[in-house]
């Protein structure tokens, strides 16, 4: 039976296996050999498990692999191999590691009985015993470059002694920075001189207990936790710590330790949260290694939490404003055009440099709990070293500055807390007034561009139009017609270009191209009158017998509907498309002369000898198109 894993806060459960009942099995420990997927590797899995009120619990040696000789051949080859064994789901016992990723020169030799293929690529492997989920003794993390199957050369190596996870006595890193070599008190603390011997250089940390006195580098000596502060707390050596490491110096040094000691013991921490991640799919894991160090301690009060939960909120909101002004696409078109959106465009740019900046680095100081390790005044020269902002903000054009409408309100020389918290919410008042200027000038430039296409449209419809009544030729019964729908287009166009600019102008401009493309649908209509007038004259043609003549003559047939459509229907339309035309009356139009065509087309096929004997005597149009079933035409 396969079993299928999935996790959960510190188990993992067979799915597989919730088809079987528990009862069944109990305490009995059950195999499983064949294909398995742990995370991103897939491989070959041996190892056996317990059910114990419903969660699975490996127990027992473990096995998991994988090799591809195809793939090795043919171009590269992953390989893994986990190995260890488990203790009532804790991973117990001596464990090994290895990666591996090779390629092959292609070329074989038989040595005995077997095929030898020589290799190129980075072998990757990790050792050592691991005591209910935690490193105990001594651990070896190493890569190395492989070349003809031989190393050559040791890309890192880490050796580390633990007892039941806390490390312990001296430890030896070696990277591309140069080997580090340490030691820690039986309490995992850091303890004397951590020294990275590099090729052309050494860096030292020198702690005591715990604490980082200095670090030496380039015959440059930075003091660290050296303040009158008696209050510490005990914390990882891990990324939160080099954030209150950074706090301790300027940039510049900070820059300058950075490649060293701190680089090495992340890149070390890296490759045990490799580890630490299969470990903890497969059962209980705290395999991270927990360097201890003791740092300053500022715990800050209530209120001071409250202003720093303040700082964090309004800097979201803030660059996210800023960040919508910046990449805006419109406004950067703008600013080229219009001084004024210039001006605050760039007053923006230097809110971001000198408020949000140092705002951000705030909020991550906060989001990582490091503001309780690092004086008020120490956090703000680092975050401001050219001194705190005013509310007085400087743009790139000479003689002209900003100020939010209430600046008078900030005060930004307080307590560095309340002055972070002010300074936010200043950054976020100023570019919300800022943001609502510049905004409103995006969306007028925006209607007036749109303004501006609508009536090229405009003039574009009503010159096509005037296009139509051209190639329609002076006798033709529709020019009268045809004319007056040109000239109450032309004549809507010349009232609205005599308006003033208005918020409404973009409505009546979108008005008069809607009704323009109106008027040229209806001008289309008429101006195909004659052609359709041809078909149904063909269409109410029929051959018919002359008795007088004695042969047959093509002769129009129900002549009072053709009389009616000719004389009455189509001479009243034309009436009413040059009679206080408007949009409303073309619509109707629009819809009334293609349904009129229509209906005389079906008429030639139906009985109409009831419709034609009330024709006899009927002139009104709208009475015949009731006749015609179709809709009257309001001319009231």
């Amino acid at each position: 039976m396969k079993p299928t894993l999935r996790p959960r806060p510190s188990k993992w459960l067979f799915l597989g296996l919730m088809l079987i009942s528990i009862s069944l099995y109990g305490q009995e420990t059950i195999r499983y050999t064949g294909p398995f997927q742990l995370g991103n590797y897939v491989g070959e899995v041996d190892f056996s498990y317990r059910l114990v009120d419903g969660d699975t619990l490996l127990t027992g040696p473990f096995s998991m692999k994988r090799s591809n000789l195809d793939a090795l051949l043919d171009q590269k080859d992953k390989t893994f191999s986990f190995t260890g064994s488990f203790t009532d789901g804790f991973p117990n016992g001596g464990w090994n590691f290895q990666f591996g990723e090779f390629e092959s020169d292609q070329k074989t030799e038989v040595v005995g009985y077997q095929y030898r293929v020589n290799v190129n690529g980075i072998q990757k492997a990790a050792t050592g015993n691991i005591k209910m989920g935690k490193p105990d003794g001594s651990w070896s993390i190493s890569e190395e470059l492989i070349e003809n199957s031989e190393v050559k050369e040791t890309i890192f190596n880490s050796q580390i002694t633990y007892a039941d996870g806390i490390p312990q006595q001296s430890f030896r890193i070696e990277g591309r920075q140069g080997t580090l070599v340490g030691r820690f008190l039986r309490n995992g603390h850091a303890h004397d001189d951590w020294t990275l011997y590099g090729d052309d250089h050494t860096e030292t940390w020198s702690f005591s207990d715990g604490i980082l006195n200095t670090i030496s580098k380039k015959n440059s000596n930075f003091p660290i936790f050296q303040s009158n502060n008696r209050d510490f707390r005990t914390i990882n050596l891990d990324e939160r710590f080099v954030k209150i490491l950074k706090l301790q110096l300027t940039e510049e040094h900070f820059q300058n330790v950075q490649p060293g000691i701190n680089e090495l013991l992340t890149e070390n921490a890296v490759r045990y949260k490799q580890l630490n991640t299969i470990l903890s799919q497969l059962g209980e894991s705290q395999f991270m290694p927990v360097f201890k160090v003791r740092v300053p301690y500022y715990p800050m009060s209530s209120l001071e939490q409250v202003q720093a939960n303040s700082m964090s909120e309004d800097y979201l909101q803030a660059d996210k404003i800023a960040q919508g002004l910046l990449d805006n696409s419109q406004l950067n078109l703008l600013r080229r055009s219009d001084s004024e959106a210039q001006f605050l465009y760039s007053v923006v740019q230097n809110i971001h440099n000198t408020f949000l900046a140092p705002l951000k680095k705030a909020a991550q100081y906060q989001k990582h709990e490091v503001l309780d390790y690092v004086e008020g005044d120490v956090l703000m020269k680092r975050l401001f070293p050219a001194g705190r902002p005013t509310t007085t903000i400087q743009s790139d054009e000479a003689n002209r500055t900003f100020q939010a409408s209430n600046a008078s309100d900030f005060n930004f020389y307080v307590k560095p807390m309340e002055s972070l918290a002010n300074i936010s919410a200043y950054a976020k008042q100023c570019l919300d007034e800022i943001a609502a200027v510049l905004y409103d000038k995006v969306e007028n430039e925006q209607r007036q561009q749109e303004i501006i296409a609508l009536e090229e449209q405009m003039i574009k419809d009503v010159t096509r139009l005037n296009q139509l009544v051209d190639t329609v030729g002076t006798t033709n019964f529709t020019i009268d017609a045809l004319r007056h729908i040109t000239s109450t287009a032309e004549s809507q166009l010349n009232t609205y270009s005599k308006k003033e600019q208005s918020n409404e102008k973009l409505t009546e401009a979108k008005q008069l191209v809607d009704c323009i493309a109106i008027y040229e649908k209806l001008a289309l209509h008429i101006s195909e009158l004659p052609m359709k007038d041809e078909e149904i004259k063909k269409v109410f043609t029929d051959a018919v017998w002359n008795p007088f003549m004695a042969n047959v003559m093509d002769e129009e047939i129900k002549k009072r509907i053709t009389s009616a459509y000719r004389t009455i229907l189509i001479p009243f339309l034309l009436e009413q498309s040059q009679t206080d035309l408007d949009c409303e009356k073309a619509i109707k139009l629009n819809q009334l002369l293609p349904d009129l065509h229509k209906r005389m087309l079906e008429l030639r096929e139906e009985d109409t000898s009831k419709l034609e004997r009330k024709l006899r005597k009927e002139k009104n149009p709208n009475a015949i198109l009731e006749l015609f079933n179709l809709q009257p035409l309001d001319i009231n």
